[in-house]
């Protein structure tokens, strides 16, 4: 056979791979816009590991600056707010993802930049093919694991680039081999190309094992260039400012996304034909490895431009996950912040749980919350700040009705004994609530605080004694504080200042029903007793407990035992 019908045989195989992969491509690309379309409006079904969690948190505290306010991690784990995250989550990029989890931890006071976000929403709410095809741009940039994309960039930033004469070396020494085999020798020249190949592989991984954790950096930083350029080229009116950007971005980092295929198609080690043979292509030509250098010189030149890219990138996504999140929602209403000092709920409900019962209330003093265990006060609590957050972040609120000035929220409520460092639960209590009194103090934005059972690690005395000057000073310093007790007495100390509600429950037929309805007025029922009964504890153990309890209500003395 001659050597033009061994070229012409290889050229008609390729071109066959070629027509396949591409008919491949177009059929995958109709198959995931299909998927995104029906995925809105869903929640996204991914657990994370606990490694990816705690990465998805390190762009939020990479960029957070001296001084601003951001829902700190004791308000944040109190609210559950990781499952309010993934549950507003819908991103299929790394830079979506981080972004959305910043934006919830950086409650703002900015209207006009939740009008903005605001203005996003509602189109990307009604306009299903422009938002679809967004998210399939998104795709392309896809998740890191483990290791956050800002951790990537800091890395990457420090990260000089070497030398491609290796590299160009060991190309010219595989093509010297082919050419060697077609020209002078074929039985010696194949013998050429398995040494030159070989010598290839081997330098193409032991190069590549050095830079391998910073290549899915690069890999990103070229997809989101990309992804910027696909979502200009769009040409979408409603976008028309972040279009000019990304433009002059993607023209800015041209030289990182020109033939830029080299490091992005093998992102999902899909193991499709044509990822196959680019991996053979790279193993042999360490172009992926010449263009990584490449980029790591512009890249050096460019760094603050890449964080801003991840900031508008960011937030076009994670405003595409709060229109879904709208969709999931039973029923929402936009914020009104005003000037006063009047908080309006009407219907507010929480979101993780299946059958809420919403409550309102309209107050411009603080709150005290009364009622049994598992009445609805912890639950209520959470509801308002949860809704305070999303009100401050995506302009969204689980209610009909949100009126109210913008906040620092802070909470102090699902405390537990700090066994690292050895302390008990009431120095952790006191050290949580100094945090808000402290904040209270400072100047700014007016605080919103939710307060669990105040001061339950100490006895009855010091506990009321302590808790009303602590809820007194909030008030003083115009804290709009929620705070949840069982302690009566505090709704007779502070009723001047705090307003009066509770949740009640029904015993009835040795059963207990709780109507989750918040009520004005301070509780006035006692059924802690009446439950040890229900539980199955025995006989005399109750009646002895209701008669001691009411000697004491009678004559506030406690009666010896004799």
């Amino acid at each position: 056979m001659e050597v033009y019908q061994i070229i012409l045989i290889i050229v008609a195989v390729m071109a066959v791979i070629a027509i396949i992969g591409f008919v491949m491509s177009a059929a995958s690309r109709r198959n995931l816009y299909a998927r995104l379309l029906a995925s809105f409006g869903q929640i996204k079904k991914y657990e994370f590991t606990y490694e990816e969690y705690e990465s998805i948190s390190h762009f939020f505290r990479n960029t957070l600056k001296e001084g601003e306010f951001f829902v700190d991690d004791i308000t944040w784990n109190d609210l559950d707010m990781d499952k309010i995250f993934l549950m507003v989550n819908n991103t299929n990029s790394s830079v979506g993802r981080d972004t959305l989890y910043k934006i919830l931890r950086k409650p703002i006071s900015d209207k006009s930049v939740l009008d903005e976000r605001e203005r996003l929403i509602e189109y990307f709410d009604t306009h299903d093919d422009e938002r679809t095809r967004i998210m399939q741009s998104f795709c392309n940039i896809g998740f890191t694991r483990k290791i956050s994309i800002s951790d990537y960039m800091d890395n990457l930033f420090k990260l000089k680039p070497q030398s491609n004469l290796p590299h160009i070396l060991m190309l010219l020494c595989v093509i010297l081999a082919f050419v060697y085999t077609f020209t002078i020798d074929a039985v010696f020249g194949v013998g050429l190309i398995i040494i030159a190949s070989g010598v290839s592989i081997v330098s193409y991984y032991k190069s590549k094992s050095r830079i391998d954790s910073f290549f899915e950096c690069v890999r990103q930083l070229v997809c989101m260039v990309e992804t910027a350029g696909k979502i200009s080229r769009m040409q979408i009116p409603e976008l028309s400012e972040y279009n000019k950007y990304f433009a002059d971005t993607a023209a800015l980092f041209g030289k990182i996304t020109r033939n830029s295929f080299v490091l992005v198609s093998h992102k999902d080690n899909s193991g499709s034909l044509a990822d196959i043979i680019m991996e053979y292509i790279k193993m042999f030509t360490h172009i992926d490895l010449m263009k990584f250098n490449s980029v790591l010189k512009h890249f050096d030149r460019n760094y603050g431009e890449v964080l801003v890219l991840m900031d508008k990138l960011g937030l076009i996504e994670a405003m595409i996950s709060a229109a879904s999140f709208r969709r999931l929602m039973p029923y929402m209403c936009r914020p009104v912040f005003t000037d006063g000092g009047e908080m309006e709920l009407r219907n507010i409900y929480h979101l993780n749980i299946k059958e809420p019962v919403a409550n309102s209330l309209c107050e411009s003093r603080p709150v005290l919350v009364t009622g049994s265990n598992a009445s609805g006060k912890s639950t209520f609590l959470k509801s308002v700040a949860i809704g305070a957050i999303l009100a401050q972040t995506l302009n969204t609120c689980p209610a009909d009705c949100y009126k109210a000035p913008f906040y620092r929220i802070y909470s102090s409520m699902a405390l537990t004994d700090d066994l690292d460092s050895g302390e008990s639960y009431y120095i952790v209590e006191i050290k949580s609530l100094k945090r808000i009194v402290d904040a209270a103090g400072e100047p700014g934005m007016k605080v919103l605080c939710f307060i669990d059972e105040v001061l339950r690690g100490t006895n009855t005395v010091e506990r009321i004694a302590a808790s009303s000057e602590i809820l007194k000073n909030l008030a003083d310093n115009g804290v709009m504080c929620f705070a949840a007790t069982h302690d009566v007495e505090l709704t007779h100390i502070l009723e001047k200042i705090y307003s009066n509600y509770h949740f009640d429950e029904e015993v009835r037929d040795n059963n207990v029903i709780f109507s989750y309805e918040l009520k004005k007025g301070r509780a006035t029922s006692r059924n802690a007793i009446k439950l040890l009964g229900i539980i199955g504890y025995d006989g005399g153990i109750i009646r002895n407990s209701e008669q001691r309890a009411n000697d004491f209500i009678n004559t506030g003395i406690w009666r010896h035992y004799q």
